[in-house]
């Protein structure tokens, strides 16, 4: 995976400011920003798998960003559904205690249950969590792919996809988290420093916030790049690799 062409890819585009600053506008746009942006994600992985030397997309087919948005979002839900079962009960288990009502002992006995299941089915839910997030990629890609929701619901296809290409998947996943964290500590540490300061510093601190508006388009579009490039690796022979 080549790390620096998903951060500089971007910049290499002679629109790339009017395109991001478009982008920044319509993600501000309710429920239909979000959707069209993580669509348009989608539009870069298509890209980029496809080995297009201009991997970043215009934004003239907001139609059907929106739809690919909305697809996708659908597919994360269901594959979402375990965590809401799993959670589901870790509420429920801690009305045991109060079914005993006065008596302390059998009160303290339910709540030790209460406890373990919910650690129990805590560490489920985690563990989820993170195969979620490492078929985050898979399921764009294919999405990407095949445009449709059920080549991501195939899921002895996408289970032998992430097990064959783990490596570009997690490494995708962690830089993206990285990333993420640094430019979230970098700018929320600056907003917090000049919010001390009176009028200037509030007005400078605000300008800081808006400025996360483009650097969340500029960060889907880094994502996409990423899981482009698992995607494009995945369908070049290993001796074209070399």
């Amino acid at each position: 995976m080549n790390i620096g062409n998903a951060f500089s890819f971007v910049f290499e585009d002679e629109e790339w400011v009017n395109k991001i600053l478009v982008g920044a506008l319509i993600t501000l746009i309710p429920i239909f920003g979000s959707f069209a942006l993580m669509g348009y994600g989608i539009a870069v992985v298509r890209n980029v798998k496809a080995g297009s030397t201009r991997p970043l997309p215009d934004w003239n087919d907001l139609g059907r960003y929106f739809m690919d948005g909305l697809m996708f979002w659908l597919v994360t839900l269901i594959y979402s559904l375990p965590i809401l079962i799993i959670m589901c009960p870790i509420a429920l288990v801690w009305i045991l205690p109060a079914v005993a009502g006065e008596q302390e002992d059998l009160t303290a006995a339910l709540a030790g249950v209460a406890g373990v299941l919910s650690a129990g089915l805590g560490c489920l839910a985690v563990l989820y969590g993170i195969l979620l997030g490492l078929l985050t990629p898979v399921l764009q890609i294919r999405y990407a792919e095949f445009g449709e929701i059920g080549a991501c619901l195939r899921l002895g296809e996408v289970f032998r996809f992430l097990t064959a290409h783990i490596g570009g998947v997690v490494v995708s996943q962690v830089i993206l988290l990285v990333v993420g964290v640094v430019v979230g500590s970098v700018v929320g540490g600056m907003g917090a420093i000049l919010g001390v300061i009176p009028i200037c510093g509030w007005i400078v601190a605000v300008a800081l916030g808006l400025l996360m508006v483009p650097v969340s388009v500029w960060l889907t579009v880094f994502a996409g790049h990423m899981y482009g490039q698992v995607g494009w690796q995945a369908e070049v022979p290993p001796t074209s690799m070399i």
